[in-house]
């Protein structure tokens, strides 16, 4: 068996995004904050413009004008390239007195030409902002005296293009660079869309089985039920029991009612409860069974077959050292064994002392007499079982019951553990009947008016279950 991946589609990607937003937003907060503070880092520069108009000098009639004009276009990526040549920088650097070679002072001006026309503008950048219009300033008309000595002559020995100032450069008020708002803005958008993606790749590599999707992609067994996790501070034990109206004694009831469908064939069911790794609450969610059966009106038995680290005993608040391996070994009958826990609630069979060797017991003939024997008294016999993937006792036991569920812990359990469990499971000859999510978190949508007793009824009737438990325990 393998896990299907995941096909990505609209409301994957709207899950990523809603469960990973906190994420999402953090990139972004981040990437603003850091795109913030190393704007502010770079020394502002300033920018200054001064716009220059070349003319033909010579023609009257209207052919000449426009032959003229066409001509000055095409010397205009001329001047650009002189505007920005040591014979004009040469000229700037002397007049204003700099401290710089015509190749520096270059690398702070551009020359820009808007499209058809014989317009030219000089643009100078610096950190002064008198600087930046002085140069800008002295640029233009340095330019304007070189394209008169370099340029075409007349006959009459007269330049035929010339250049005038326009517009002088004036020492702007705001920095040019660095803008700090855009650039923040422009973090926090990269910052987005990282957080996005992480969002995406944090999605694609969890592969626990948080819902019922997840189990759909390793297996077709269905979902018995859903178990909602214990609120934070609150042990979860045996919920049935202490709070009945507590929204997990509900999941149970509906686990219940699902097995009633299971259509198993005898008369007798004999249900082993497993996991696939320690600690997914398999012994809980035996007790929490057992009760909810018995509360059902079911002749019901739990039986700790967990023979390395046994837990039912110790939810029921039994002394677990009789039971089990001692009515196997023959020291107790099996009727002195069993525990009755409450008037109405089910019986408890505990682990009793723990054997050196579980898989020896668990598959013993004893052990088969010992749940022939049960369930001819009982109505449902629940097999708490180690985790599948920890020992093979789990394998050894499947066969011996009418059904199969496996525990999953939502938070923990990943897809290929549970595909590795269902394999090792049917591959030992047993029948899974189906999949119980435990510890999923809560549906904020979920109705709680029923589920809340009225203040002081419910701590009447937890009182009164304290006590009864107290008196079963004592006897």
């Amino acid at each position: 068996m393998t896990t299907e991946p995941v096909q990505w589609n609209l409301s994957h990607v709207w899950e990523a995004l809603r469960k990973f937003w906190a994420l999402v937003i953090g990139f972004a907060i981040i990437g603003g904050a850091v795109g913030y503070l190393v704007s502010s880092t770079v020394p502002p520069q300033f920018q200054s413009r001064a716009s220059l108009y070349f003319a033909l000098n010579q023609g009257t009639s209207g052919a000449d004008l426009n032959q003229g004009s066409a001509y000055t276009q095409n010397q205009m990526l001329s001047f650009a390239r002189l505007a920005t040549s040591s014979r004009v920088l040469d000229l700037v650097i002397d007049d204003l007195d700099l401290t710089t070679t015509p190749r520096d002072l270059a690398r702070s001006i551009t020359i820009t030409i808007p499209q058809d026309t014989v317009i030219l503008d000089v643009v100078a950048t610096s950190g002064d902002p008198e600087r930046a219009a002085a140069v800008a300033n002295s640029v233009a008309a340095q330019l304007a005296r070189v394209v008169l000595d370099v340029g075409a002559e007349s006959v009459e020995g007269a330049a035929t293009i010339s250049a005038s100032v326009i517009d002088d450069a004036v020492a702007p008020t705001v920095q040019t660079t660095p803008n700090k708002t855009r650039d923040a803005l422009l973090a926090a958008a990269i910052g987005l869309m990282l957080g996005v993606l992480a969002a995406f790749v944090a999605t694609i590599a969890d592969t626990r089985v948080r819902n019922e999707a997840a189990v759909a992609r390793v297996t077709d067994l269905p979902v018995l039920g859903v178990v909602t996790r214990a609120k934070r501070g609150v042990g979860a034990g045996l919920v049935v029991a202490r709070e009945p109206h507590d929204p997990v004694a509900e999941d149970m009831r509906r686990i219940q009612s699902a097995l009633a469908f299971t259509a198993l064939d005898s008369t007798s069911r004999r249900l082993l409860i497993t996991s696939s790794s320690p600690a997914e609450g398999k012994s809980t969610f035996s007790s929490n069974l057992a009760l909810t059966l018995a509360d059902a009106g079911e002749r019901t038995l739990v039986v700790d077959a967990d023979l390395r680290r046994p837990r039912v005993g110790e939810l029921f608040g039994l002394d677990g050292s009789v039971g089990l391996t001692t009515a196997l070994v023959g020291e107790v009958d099996l009727a002195d064994a069993i525990v009755p826990w409450r008037e109405s609630g089910p019986d408890v069979l505990t682990s009793g002392a723990l054997p050196p060797n579980p898989a020896t017991v668990v598959t013993s003939q004893a052990f088969r007499s010992l749940l022939d024997s049960a369930s001819q008294r009982y109505d449902a016999v629940i097999i708490d079982s180690p985790p599948v993937l920890t020992v093979a006792d789990s394998n050894l036991l499947a066969p011996l019951a009418d059904g199969v569920v496996i525990v999953v812990d939502s938070t923990k359990t990943r897809r290929p553990q549970l595909a590795n469990t269902i394999r090792s499971i049917e591959s030992a000859g047993g029948r899974i009947i189906g999949i119980v999510l435990n510890k999923a978190r809560a549906s904020k949508h979920r109705n709680t008016y029923y589920a809340d007793p009225p203040a002081g009824e419910g701590k009447r009737r937890r009182s009164a279950t304290a006590a009864r438990h107290s008196a079963t325990t004592e006897a």
